[in-house]
Parts: C-alpha cells; structure tokens; sequence
C-alpha cells in the first residue's frame, strides 16, 4: 500500500508548476518568511539525519545513540511540519504539506516494523520524496523573500545524506545508485565548504569554524570515496555529528554577526 503514494508523492513534487506562495497567516514580514524558509531546509536535514540513524540503530551500530539521535530528530521534523502548515495559506503548499505528513506517516509505520534491508530502502525512499518536497517549499518562499537569500545552501543536509548512504551501503544496498548517490552529495558538499572557505562575509570566528570543518572534511571525504570497503562506520558516525556541530555553530555565527551589524 505504500508504494502507490509514493509514486503518487513523487508525482506532485515534481509536477507542480506556477506554485505561488502567500504570505504566512502569522507573518507578514521578511524576518518571519526567512524563518519559515529555515524550517522547511531544516526539515530536509531533519529528515535525512532521522533516516540514517534509523539504518545504524538497524545494524546494532551505536545503537542506543542512534535510536535517541532518530527520535529526537522526528520530534523536531514534526513540531517544525506542523508550524509551517500553520503559518503558510497557499492552498498548493498546504496540498504538498498534507502529503509530505502522508510520508511521515509511511516513515512512522515503517520504523515500527522488524528491521530489513527492504524496510531500509523504503525509509531511504520516502525521505527523499520528503526531502524534495521540502526543497519545493522552500525555494518558493525563497522567490516570495525580499530581503537577504540563507546562507545556508544545505550543508547540514548533505552531510546527514551522505553517512546516510555510507551505512546503507555498508549494511548491505550495495547497489550502483547508493554509491552514484553518495559521490553526488559529497561533491556538492566539497564545493558548498569551498564557498564557505571564501566567503567574504566571514568573521575571525567563522573562518576558524570553516577551518575546522574543511580539516574534517579532507579526512572523512576519503573513507566515503573507498565506499566499497565501508568498515568505518562508527568513525563515520562521530566525524558527522562533529562536522554538524561545527555547521551549526558557523550559521549561528552568521546570525550573530548580522545581529550585531544591524545594531551599529
């Protein structure tokens, strides 16, 4: 039963056009927007970060970990989901919110089953529709802000997405679209740290924070280029969640630097 919607999902994402977004019913300013559009992006982060744990807590990979990492990041998926079919009146958006929560529903259902690697690849699939509707909504609230595009060009996201395809290869998709997949996400993710390294806009403690991810970048971008060997997991799992601390405290350096421009 789950895969008709699926496809049915996958159809509406890729088949809206014209999609207008209005102003949110609680918002009718920019800084509201720009918070609306940072849910939806972090919703894709939230989503991917969810679905790999979910595969390590399945191989008995640092389980306990991995089941709080996956539950704590379905709780904030679901606050967030229900904030931004709250505060957004476009009829189309709210369309594709009510069957992004048609996915989650499939997720939720799926995770409550016995693991397997069918089980796995379903949860890899529907969080990818997730993550596209996700994209969809956000880069149209995009067009609608008038100010200041994010910062944030998914670098959490990719990072979350590429451990993600890491153990589901190693756990056993051994497939050529896992790993065509993977040398995507790390490409993308290569280039988004490059553009953060040159970023003018970066203050001292910004560019130490960069530093520190490009250092990690350099060594863990070589075990996901050797996927086919795929015996460091537990390296991979610790070097994400330090490369998305330092992610997060690069952005919220971001805001405070702009916070304290403003003020002057």
């Amino acid at each position: 039963m789950k895969k008709p919607i699926k496809i049915v999902i996958a159809g509406l994402i890729f088949g809206i056009s014209g999609l207008q977004a209005t102003e949110p019913a609680s918002a009718g300013n920019d800084a509201s927007l720009m918070k609306l559009i940072q849910f939806a992006m972090q919703e894709r982060y939230l989503i991917q970060r969810a679905t790999k744990d979910y595969i390590y807590a399945g191989n008995n990979i640092g389980t306990t970990r991995a089941q709080n990492d996956m539950a704590d990041a379905l709780k904030k998926f679901d606050t967030k989901l229900k904030v931004l079919d709250s505060s957004i009146n476009d009829p189309k958006i709210k369309n594709l919110l009510l069957f992004i929560q048609s996915i989650r529903e499939d997720i939720a259902d799926t995770i409550k089953e016995p693991y397997s690697l069918d089980n796995a690849r379903e949860v890899i699939d529907l969080a990818e529709a997730i993550s596209e509707g996700e994209h969809s909504i956000a880069s149209k609230l995009i067009k609608k802000h008038k100010g200041e595009h994010p910062i944030s060009k998914g670098q959490r996201y990719l990072v979350m997405q590429v451990a993600k395809y890491y153990i589901a290869y190693t756990s056993g998709i051994k497939d050529k679209n896992t790993v065509k997949a993977m040398n995507s996400a790390v490409d993308r993710l290569g280039k988004l740290i490059d553009e953060m390294k040159k970023n003018q806009k970066n203050t001292p403690k910004m560019n130490q924070i960069v530093a520190k991810i490009d250092k990690d970048w350099k060594i863990v971008r070589k075990f996901y280029l050797d996927i086919e060997e795929g015996d460091l997991p537990f390296i991979v799992y610790d070097t994400t969640a330090k490369m998305d601390k330092k992610f997060y405290q690069y952005f919220q350096e971001y805001f405070k630097s702009k916070k304290s421009n403003r003020a002057k």
